[in-house]
């Protein structure tokens, strides 16, 4: 596959999608991918590709605790962006119907990748 198609997104399955997400990580953890990771700290963990004209995205969805109850969080990633430079590229994060602050959100991400080795 050529890096244009890449960048076009025109050949990519959505399997492929999801996979360069979940082959993708953290700019503070550049030695672990977030599949295993979601997948290991996350109840009922789904992911899938979404197409929209010129946008690409995979949205991740599981089940954990976030102060003091247990929500379904809901993270969409921009797969063109990620593609482009080579880190994840998250979009929107919720917990439940509510998005959370980015500072929540880096220290859920904290404690999925420290916690869950």
């Amino acid at each position: 596959m050529f890096l244009k198609d890449l960048l076009n997104n025109t050949n990519l399955t959505d399997n492929e999608c999801i996979k360069i997400i979940k082959n993708s990580n953290f700019y503070g953890f550049p030695d672990k991918k977030i599949g295993p990771y979601f997948n290991a700290f996350f109840s009922n963990p789904e992911w899938k590709c979404v197409r929209k004209p010129g946008k690409l995205y995979v949205i991740f969805q599981g089940d954990a605790y976030y102060f003091g109850k247990y929500v379904r969080f809901k993270i969409t990633f921009d797969v063109n962006k990620t593609i482009k430079t080579k880190t994840i590229q998250p979009i929107s994060y919720y917990a439940g119907d509510e998005k959370i602050l980015y500072t929540d959100f880096l220290n859920l991400i904290n404690t999925i990748f420290i916690r869950t080795q």
